[in-house]
């Protein structure tokens, strides 16, 4: 793990109008990260959950962040039902419960793959979800062999001579400056070939801002105005969502400023070329600087401003009550794209 670092902030997280970023005094957290091997284990697939000798393994794996909880724990020890698939082989954890979301999936799941190409033995497996597309475009991308990932379904449970779990798949690293988590957004830049120049560099023209959409979490009642208002001083609204991996990996990378509110979709702020600007809007209810840690990684100018929702209690899910001062959001993203010209 990287030490201890503070942010890059856009404009030194001070703005002329006396605005400071959100977030300015923060600094990545340096944790260690442990891998663990155990079995014969059993692995149920819908509960994303390991097991030995019919009950649920609930020591070190389950005892921190995404701890699963109680009523899963019983779940799996209750259920008796379940056909089990046996093997020899030796499995490697792939996935959390959160393995549908796309941030989750690059901050766990690929990682773990990074670690697993250097470390796994020349049979072992690597247990992954039903995929989509653009996590099994991601996952070959990473160059994991087609042979060695072993899907897992629904309805069925999976016994192991032995599994090899590590602290990415629990999201350990959210909040550090991983060399691990550098390396796999280094490994898929590459491969997916966008932007380059003959000089290695890559243009930074666009100006993005990622909307919401159809996300069912934290909405926005006004996001259509605010749209509206970045429009008209340059910004294109992007939907990352509708495009494939690839498109999303050449977009960003092309990025000279990205603004976005707190959501899977500021992920693609890690294909941006370093010194993009990131102006994240973070809700009042859900103050979670995970995108941060990305933009150190990556050398990028970050800057954030709370948005006030109305909701009242910490919540990832909820909507917003008020809308967004969309005068307020416009001015600051000219601001910071004004120390772009300079």
């Amino acid at each position: 793990m990287s030490p201890r670092r503070r942010g890059i902030f856009a404009a030194n997280g001070l703005l002329d109008d006396g605005s400071e970023s959100l977030f300015r005094h923060w600094e990545t957290s340096t944790t260690p990260i442990f891998r663990y091997s155990f079995g014969p284990a059993v692995f149920d697939p819908v509960l994303t959950m390991f097991g030995s000798d019919g009950r649920a393994i609930r020591d070190l794996l389950y005892t921190q962040l995404y701890t699963q909880p109680e009523n899963v724990l019983k779940a799996f020890d209750a259920d008796r039902e379940t056909p089990v698939e046996v093997s020899d082989l030796t499995a490697w954890a792939g996935f959390d419960h959160w393995n549908s979301n796309f941030y989750h999936w690059f901050a766990h799941t690929l990682p773990a793959i990074c670690h697993f190409r250097k470390a796994a033995g020349p049979d072992d497996v690597f247990l992954l979800p039903e995929l989509t597309s653009w996590q099994a475009k991601s996952i070959e991308l990473m160059g994991l062999p087609r042979e060695r990932w072993k899907i897992t379904r629904p309805g069925l449970r999976y016994k192991f001579a032995r599994v090899i779990y590590t602290d990415f798949i629990r999201g350990k690293t959210d909040f550090t400056v991983s060399e691990t988590l550098t390396e796999t957004s280094r490994i898929l830049k590459r491969a997916a070939g966008c932007g380059e120049t003959r000089s290695g560099e890559y243009p930074q023209m666009r100006l993005l801002f990622i909307q919401r959409g159809s996300a069912a979490n934290r909405k926005i009642p006004n996001e259509t105005d605010l749209a509206a208002g970045l429009e008209r001083v340059g910004f294109e609204c992007v939907r990352p969502e509708k495009l494939s991996l690839r498109e999303q990996i050449c977009l960003f990378s092309e990025a000279r400023m990205v603004v976005g509110f707190l959501g899977a979709g500021l992920t693609n702020i890690a294909w941006c070329a370093p010194g993009t600007i990131v102006y994240e809007l973070v809700p009042s209810h859900h103050q979670n600087p995970c995108f941060l840690p990305i933009a150190i990684r990556n050398n990028l100018c970050y800057w954030a401003d709370l948005v006030e929702t109305g909701v009242m209690r910490e919540d990832h899910t909820s909507q917003s009550v008020l809308p967004v001062d969309v005068e307020h959001v416009v001015r600051h993203a000219k601001a910071l794209l004004h120390l772009t010209d300079a």
